[in-house]
């Protein structure tokens, strides 16, 4: 038995909130983690305050029913803390006090790079789409990674079902005897 089941073996149930801490805009995702499906939700506007943000973010996380909460935590490329990884970390810490849940950091590392580019591979320029759709995006690939991280069978589709043969192509005879049939 992993991780990802319960005491029963079946699947884990509950909701996992991703969220993509920014200055301006905090995207939000809610996945599911007995069947793997992401949803986004609506950004949040930054309210200003770090505590404003915590309040909000509780408040999502109870009316969503998420049992784990995971920020996206903003490295250097190089793998050190940056100034955002910071402020995301005293986010989470302060969230983790006010909610029941764990609440944990996952390197979001090219998600909303990866959000852009999925947006531009619609035929979208960057001036046609609303900024916090790039958001609500790295937030979802963030629950994502973190769902496939706890059950990796998520990731893998199930088996094709075998192709149909087609019909036996008919003979001459009958292809005659439909076409007399037909005038």
């Amino acid at each position: 038995m992993d991780a990802s089941e319960g005491v029963s073996g079946r699947p884990a149930k509950g909701a996992v909130l991703g969220v993509d801490y920014g200055t301006v805009r905090v995207g939000l995702a809610l996945g599911f983690r007995s069947s793997g499906l992401v949803i986004p939700l609506p950004v949040l506007p930054h309210p200003g305050s770090e505590a404003e943000v915590v309040r909000s973010l509780a408040a999502v996380a109870r009316e969503r029913g998420a049992e784990r909460v995971v920020f996206g935590n903003p490295l250097h490329a190089s793998g050190a803390p940056s100034e955002m990884s910071r402020a995301v970390g005293r986010v989470a810490a302060a969230l983790g006090e006010a909610l029941d849940a764990p609440v944990v950091l996952r390197d979001e590392h090219g998600t909303s790079k990866d959000a852009e580019a999925r947006l531009a591979s619609l035929g979208l320029r960057w001036w046609q789409y609303d900024k916090g759709r790039v958001d609500a995006l790295a937030a979802m690939a963030i629950v994502r990674a973190d769902l496939l991280a706890e059950n990796p069978r998520l990731g893998l589709l199930p088996a094709d079902p075998e192709p149909e043969a087609p019909p036996p192509r008919a003979g001459r005879k009958e292809r005659r005897r439909r076409a007399r049939r037909r005038r």
